[in-house]
């Protein structure tokens, strides 16, 4: 519903001359609370909607943005009055919640701009942003359209589940509140039954459950909890606002090559540490990289390390097309039962070479890209690679190595003369000292034990590297 006649509108005008500071109702005294506006970007607060109308921009409004929510580049291009929500009744139907796209710039429901002076029904779980289908803000919960039915009690007493992140093979993610801190969060749902993983095993369950209970990295995503049913597990983790680099890659285009050199030594660095703890990823790839924030100098997170074990083999080869370019050589063949920790090398080398070029290594049927992956077949051929330095192709051609046993590791990846860089150490640490991602659980890395320069120092590094046999 794009339009909405004004016989419909609230009756209720602006108040030019009224400024109230932004509202937020405590989690425990929600009577009276028809909607929420669940934050979905780092120091902008919930709102709870218990008055029939609210505006929002950033001039008198009921809920005003300001620099401590936007940076200087985005705060200009947000309205003085940008949108406005409003709880409307209908005849004898259910009340109805209406937004309205008050803005120069656009208001945009779902990544699609609403257009000024229009309004539209708002829905459970969309997602509202300003002046950019990018600066996402809020994502709408109606009390009175709960689907907490869909829920164990376990989960709802704990979170407030909303909308749907992603869908693979081992269930969905889904974007999630914890109650009372409302802390931003991500629980992927593991089916138990009618899918491709192997949960009969409750053991196993147990083990990897413990595995990502014992990873702490500031570059890796944070386990926050676990909650196993009789048909499904609930893990929740940090949530990262930036998105997929995925995403930013499909959107954006290729990445400067500082850029890809900053998201690949974190990378880098969380492997390090994974690999410390005798840990192997086997599932790296641009979606299961996480961005901190929005903005291009953030922090990386990585995800799904504990999870690839879980699945059925073949689930890695079948999410998407190009995917079968980031699984090692050895991987591909199916009577090879060991391998080492260097499959994630491969990996890296794969992802850095997308990350530079914005397409994959290989592209062929099915059967010749196993053929090239096998015997590392792939160039550095076309325009783009002319603007990438010689040692950013040094390191991925001794990354992509069909043998193992010639392949860097990863102590060797961050010894490369391409990472001996001062000002992309200097950023790491000012990354690591800024901790964007999650301002109320910030988790400096002195208190665990580690500090922030051994963690760069890749010549000396803290952490050692994990043992070299077959896992």
């Amino acid at each position: 519903m794009d339009n909405i006649t004004t016989s419909q509108a609230s009756t209720q005008g602006l108040r030019e001359t009224q400024e109230i500071p932004n509202i937020e109702v405590p989690d425990d005294d929600l009577e009276g609370v028809w909607g929420r506006l669940f934050s979905v970007r780092e120091n902008v607060s919930v709102c709870n909607l218990v008055k029939p109308t609210y505006t929002f921009g950033r001039g008198r409004a009921d809920y005003r943005f300001s620099e401590e929510n936007f940076d200087y580049k985005i705060l200009p291009a947000i309205s003085k009055l940008h949108f406005r929500i409003s709880r409307e009744w209908q005849d004898d139907l259910d009340p109805v919640v209406v937004i309205e796209d008050l803005s120069c710039n656009g208001t945009f429901i779902n990544n699609i701009n609403l257009g000024k002076g229009k309004k539209k029904l708002l829905i459970n779980n969309d997602e509202v942003a300003l002046a950019s289908p990018n600066t996402k803000v809020f994502v709408f919960h109606n009390c009175f359209q709960n689907d907490s039915n869909d829920y164990p009690l376990e989960v709802t007493e704990k979170y407030t589940m909303t909308k749907k992140l992603g869908q693979g093979n081992f269930g969905e993610v889904r974007l999630a509140y914890r109650q009372g801190t409302l802390e931003r969060c991500a629980v992927k749902i593991l089916q138990k039954r009618g899918s491709k993983l192997k949960l009969n095993n409750v053991q196993q369950i147990s083990n990897e459950i413990e595995l990502l209970r014992s990873v702490d990295h500031p570059f890796i995503i944070r386990l926050m909890d676990v909650m196993d049913t009789p048909e499904k597990i609930y893990i929740v983790m940090e949530a990262a606002g930036g998105g997929e680099l995925f995403d930013r890659l499909v959107d954006n285009g290729r990445l400067p090559e500082a850029t890809a050199k900053f998201y690949f030594y974190q990378l880098a660095l969380a492997i390090q540490y994974l690999h410390s703890k005798k840990i192997t990823h086997r599932d790296i790839k641009p979606e299961n990289i996480l961005l901190a924030t929005d903005e291009e100098n953030t922090s990386i997170k990585l995800t799904d390390f504990g999870l690839s074990k879980l699945a059925a083999d073949t689930s890695q080869m079948n999410t998407f097309c190009g995917t079968i370019s980031y699984i090692a050589p050895e991987l591909l063949d199916t009577e090879t039962l060991s391998y080492t920790k260097k499959v994630d090398l491969w990996s890296l080398g794969v992802v850095l070479f997308v990350s530079l070029c914005c397409y994959a290594p290989f592209d062929a049927e099915d059967m010749k890209v196993r053929y090239l992956i096998r015997n590392a077949i792939y160039s550095f051929h076309g325009k783009v690679w002319k603007e990438v330095s010689d040692e950013a192709k040094d390191l991925i051609s001794k990354l992509m190595v069909s043998e193992p046993t010639k392949r860097l590791d990863v102590e060797e990846t961050l010894k490369h003369p391409w990472l001996q860089d001062e000002d992309l150490h200097k950023k790491v640490l000012d990354i690591l000292d800024e901790d964007p991602l999650s301002p109320s659980k910030k988790r400096r890395l002195e208190e665990n034990g580690v500090e922030n320069r051994d963690l760069v120092n890749a010549k000396t590094p803290k952490i050692q590297v994990g043992i070299t046999e077959k896992m």
